[in-house]
């Protein structure tokens, strides 16, 4: 995969650059597990080779609040602490957050409106938004640039006292994703996303499942 251009700072040019998205295209905002090429990939069904641009999100913050519920009426899931049996009640994923002033490294790329639907099926408890005029160094002709955030429902309020993990393999998967861009690209990361000092990364080999 190509990147065609790097932004790390904001653009020296007063004027936004201009793309023209191609007809039959749509641009996706990755900025969580969708900045991995193989998992990109996985939803595709096929290799991507389209343009491929380092961008930022104007207005968001990154933060690991999006939330699944793994309660089950026929399974529970525990973690040992302690020798102490935990049980499991929310799983956490990244999302992206409102925020004036700021704003977040991610990848842009191109596919079409049916691999769009893909995705919207892939990035259940999200909301696909318009992002097109939220890209920093660019501005778009011919077609719309969107992002996933996760809906209310999935948004996770750090407050509650429940038991809530962030899965170590996604965890992985997105920072190797930054790992694999560079050590500056790895750095905003860090930098723009928010509540990772509140969840515990939990390796699927601590996890316990036991049938009702």
């Amino acid at each position: 995969m190509v990147f065609l251009t790097v932004f790390f700072g904001c653009n020296k040019n007063s004027e936004k650059q201009i793309i023209n998205i191609q007809k039959g295209k749509v641009g996706m905002v990755g900025y969580g597990s969708l900045m991995s090429k193989n998992s990109m990939e996985k939803t595709l069904r096929r290799t991507y080779q389209d343009s491929v641009y380092l961008v930022h999100l104007e207005g968001y913050h990154r933060s690991w609040n999006a939330s699944y519920s793994v309660i089950n009426p026929n399974r529970d899931f525990f973690y040992l602490r302690n020798e102490d049996s935990i049980q499991i009640h929310n799983v956490l994923a990244l999302n992206i957050i409102e925020s004036d002033n700021e704003k977040m490294n991610c990848v842009l790329f191109f596919i079409t409106p049916e691999e769009l639907a893909e995705f919207d099926i892939r990035e259940e408890g999200y909301n696909r938004i318009d992002v097109t005029d939220k890209i920093n160094e660019y501005e778009f002709k011919g077609g719309e640039v969107y992002a996933y955030k996760a809906d209310k429902e999935h948004t996770y309020n750090f407050e509650l006292k429940d038991n809530t993990v962030l899965p170590k393999p996604y965890f992985e998967l997105v920072t190797k994703a930054c790992d694999s861009i560079g050590v500056e690209f790895r750095q905003e990361f860090e930098s723009s996303t928010k509540h990772l000092d509140k969840v515990i990364i939990l390796p699927d080999s601590d996890v316990i499942s036991i049938d009702k």
